[in-house]
C-alpha cells in the first residue's frame, strides 16, 4: 500500500458525504498491524419500507483490503451492535457471529459483479470499476441496492440459480471438502427410501483435506442405499470410515438464510421441518464403528433454480465432535452421545461438492455417447498419451491403453508422463496418470507389444466399442478386424506427419475396414512425407538406425484436439462412413518489422 492508497482513501470519503442515503461516521481507520482500513457508515432504506429485519437505517464497515487486491478488495459487512443486521440474507456470507479478524460482523454481503458469484439479478452489473475511489462508491451504492432488495424479499427471484447458505464459519469450521455424487437418477432413486437415516462409508483423501461419500446404507449397516461410481483411484481399498447420514425435507437454516451455528439452531431447524435430530440417530448408534473423528452429513434436495422443483440431493458435512484417539469404544460413544444432547458450537465441514460427472466437467464435457464409450486405445506415445488425456479430463471413464515400449528421456519433451515414469512401461503408467485426472476414470494399462494376439489383448478388445489407433504403423492396422472385435465398433486411425504439420485422421466400421481401401486414400500423403523426409536432416539418436521423427508438443496437442472434435462426430451414427480427414495446421503469420541499418 502506498501513500497514494491513502490520499485515494480520503478522496473516497469525501465523495462518500454526497451519496443520497450515506452518512460517514467517523474517518478511516486502519486495522492494526494489516493493508486493511474500515470506514464506518450509516445507510438509508430507499426504495422499500423497513420490516424488522431491515429497519429505515442501518449501520455498516466499509473494508479495503489492499493485502489482497493492490487497488483495495472491498467488502461491506455489517456492524457490530443493535444498528447492525443481525439475520443472514441470501446474497450474503454467514452473519451468525463477529468477523475473526475484524471488529464488525462476518456476514459481507455479495456486492459484486455477477461474473463474481453473484447471480444475474436487478443489482448485478457487468465489472467491478478498477479505481480505489470509483470502487469505493460502486460498492456503496450496490450496498443501498442490496438493502431495498433484502427489505422487499427480492434477492432472489423465480428463475434465478439457487445458492446454498454459507457453511464456512470461520471460528468453527473444519477445513475440509465434503465429495459426493448425486444426480436426477440418484435422487429418483432416493425419492422411493422410506429410511430418513443410515449409516454411510467415507473415505478421508489428502491428509483428511477431503471425504469422499463412497456408499450409504441402511440403518443396520447391510443394504445399500445409494453406491456412487468412482473411478479406480478412489475405488482402491483405503482406509474407510463409518459416518452417519440424515436426509432432510429442505435446506437448515435458522434467522433467515443462516446455517445453524450451534446444536440449538440445527434442533431448531430441523423441528421446524417436524424431525427431531436425537430420534433420527437413535438407531444407528448400535452399528456405528468408531473412528477417530465422526461426520453427520445432512442431505437436502435442492433446484437448479429459484422456483423449481427438486432436481438432486445435496449432501452438507458436520462433525459430531472433534478427533478423539484414546479410551475404549464403549466410552467414546457415550461421551458422544452426551456430548450431542449438549449446547455447543457446530463444526460444520467448511466445503461440498457434487463430484458427478455432468457437474465436475460441466466446463468442457464431451457428448455422453462419447463418454459412455469403452475405448482401446493403440500406442501410448506423444500423439496416444495427449489424445487419452483430452478423451478423459473431458469425461470419457474406461479405457484400455496398450504399448509395449518404456518411457525414455527423449519422450519427456512431448509426452503427458514425467521423470518419477522413466524406465517404467508407458501403457501402465499412463493408465495411472489418466486415472488421477478424473476421479471417475476406470483407466487399465497393458504393457503389450503391437501387433499382438496375446488373450489378455483379445478380452479387450472384444470389450470395446471404439479403437484408437495412434501408433502410425501399418503392422498395426493390419490386425484389423480381429475375430475378437466387435463388428460395428468404431476403429478410427490418428496419425501425424513430420513436424506435426499435418493430421491423418481415419474411421471406419470395424466389420467394414478394409487396409486397402486405407492405404488407397493415404498413399498420395505417404509418398509425400517420404520425398520430404529425404530433403532434410532428421535428429538421430547415436548410431544411425534410428532417426527421431521431428514434432512439437504444442502442434501435437493442438492436432490431439482436433482429432477429438472428429472423434465426437465419427461417434454419431449419422455420419457417413469411413470419413477420412487430412487436417493442416494453420497459424497466422505476423508482419515483421524492418530495421534499417544505421551507417558506419
Amino acid at each position: 500500500m502506498s501513500d497514494y492508497d491513502e490520499i485515494a482513501l480520503a478522496q473516497a470519503r469525501v465523495t462518500l458525504t454526497g451519496l443520497a442515503g450515506v452518512t460517514v461516521l467517523g474517518e478511516w481507520q486502519r486495522v492494526p498491524n494489516s493493508a486493511t482500513w474500515m470506514l464506518r457508515l450509516r445507510l438509508e432504506l430507499f426504495g422499500a419500507e423497513p420490516t424488522a429485519a431491515v429497519p429505515l437505517t442501518t449501520e455498516w464497515e466499509l473494508v479495503a483490503d489492499f493485502a489482497q487486491d493492490l487497488w483495495g478488495k472491498i467488502t461491506v459487512h455489517p456492524a457490530l451492535g443493535e444498528q447492525g443486521l443481525a439475520a443472514t440474507f441470501h446474497h450474503q456470507m454467514f452473519n451468525g457471529s463477529q468477523h475473526a479478524q475484524l471488529p464488525c460482523r462476518n456476514g459481507h454481503i455479495c456486492t459484486s459483479s455477477w461474473l463474481g458469484n453473484l447471480a444475474k439479478s436487478r443489482n448485478a452489473v457487468q465489472l467491478e470499476p478498477s479505481t480505489t475511489i470509483e470502487r469505493l462508491c460502486w460498492h456503496v451504492e450496490r450496498a443501498l441496492q442490496w438493502l431495498a432488495a433484502a427489505a422487499k424479499g427480492e434477492l432472489v427471484q423465480d428463475g434465478d440459480a439457487f445458492e446454498l447458505p454459507d457453511f464456512g464459519i470461520e471460528q468453527q469450521q473444519v477445513s475440509a471438502t465434503l465429495i459426493y455424487q448425486e444426480d436426477e437418477g440418484s435422487f429418483a432413486r432416493w425419492q422411493q427410501e422410506p429410511s430418513r437415516s443410515g449409516l454411510a462409508w467415507i473415505v478421508p483423501i489428502r491428509e483428511r483435506r477431503g471425504y469422499v461419500a463412497m456408499k450409504f446404507l441402511d440403518a443396520r449397516g447391510i443394504q445399500p442405499v445409494h453406491v456412487p461410481e468412482w473411478g479406480k483411484v478412489l475405488s482402491t481399498p483405503n482406509a474407510q470410515q463409518h459416518a452417519l447420514w440424515v436426509r432432510l425435507d429442505e435446506i437448515p437454516v435458522v434467522h433467515g438464510w443462516q446455517a445453524p451455528a450451534t446444536m440449538q439452531e440445527l434442533t431448531q431447524a430441523l423441528a421446524a421441518q417436524g424431525l427431531d435430530l436425537q430420534e433420527l440417530l437413535a438407531p444407528l448408534w448400535k452399528r456405528l464403528r468408531l473412528s477417530p473423528e465422526v461426520l453427520l452429513l445432512l442431505g437436502t434436495p435442492i433446484p437448479k433454480k429459484v422456483g423449481e422443483a427438486p432436481y438432486r440431493y445435496h449432501w452438507q458435512a458436520l462433525q459430531l465432535a472433534p478427533p478423539v484417539g484414546k479410551g475404549s469404544d464403549k466410552s467414546r460413544m457415550k461421551l458422544l452421545r452426551q456430548h450431542l444432547l449438549a449446547p455447543h458450537s457446530l463444526r460444520w465441514v467448511k466445503q461440498a461438492e457434487n463430484w458427478h460427472a455432468d457437474e465436475l466437467q460441466s466446463r468442457g464435457r464431451l457428448p455422453q455417447r462419447l463418454c459412455d464409450a469403452r475405448i482401446l486405445l493403440l500406442g501410448a506415445g506423444a500423439l496416444g498419451s495427449v489424445l487419452a488425456e483430452q478423451l478423459v479430463r473431458m469425461g470419457v471413464r474406461h479405457m484400455t491403453v496398450v504399448d509395449g515400449q518404456v518411457l525414455e528421456g527423449g519422450n519427456l519433451v512431448r509426452h503427458v508422463l514425467g521423470l518419477h515414469h522413466l524406465f517404467d512401461s508407458k501403457a501402465v503408467r499412463l493408465a495411472d496418470h489418466l486415472n488421477l485426472v478424473n476421479p471417475l476414470a476406470q483407466i487399465v494399462g497393458l504393457p503389450l507389444g503391437l501387433p499382438t494376439s496375446s488373450a489378455e489383448f483379445e478380452k479387450a478388445a472384444t470389450e470395446v466399442t471404439i479403437i484408437i489407433d495412434a501408433t502410425g504403423e501399418d503392422n498395426v492396422l493390419r490386425m484389423v478386424p480381429m475375430p475378437s472385435m466387435q463388428a460395428n465398433a468404431l476403429f478410427v486411425s490418428c496419425s501425424l506427419s513430420l513436424y506435426a504439420q499435418q493430421l491423418f485422421f481415419y474411421a471406419q466400421r470395424v466389420g467394414s475396414f478394409e487396409k486397402a481401401q486405407f492405404d488407397r486414400w493415404f498413399e498420395p500423403y505417404r509418398i509425400e512425407q517420404n520425398e520430404l523426409a529425404q530433403q532434410i536432416e532428421l535428429p538421430r539418436g547415436a548410431g544411425c538406425w534410428h532417426p527421431l521423427t521431428p514434432a512439437p508438443l504444442n502442434r501435437i496437442a493442438g492436432l490431439a484436439g482436433v482429432a477429438v472434435e472428429l472423434l465426437q462426430q465419427v461417434s454419431d451414427e449419422s455420419v457417413a462412413l469411413p470419413a477420412a480427414v487430412y487436417y493442416d495446421w494453420q497459424v497466422p503469420a505476423l508482419a515483421r518489422t524492418i530495421k534499417a541499418k544505421m551507417a558506419p
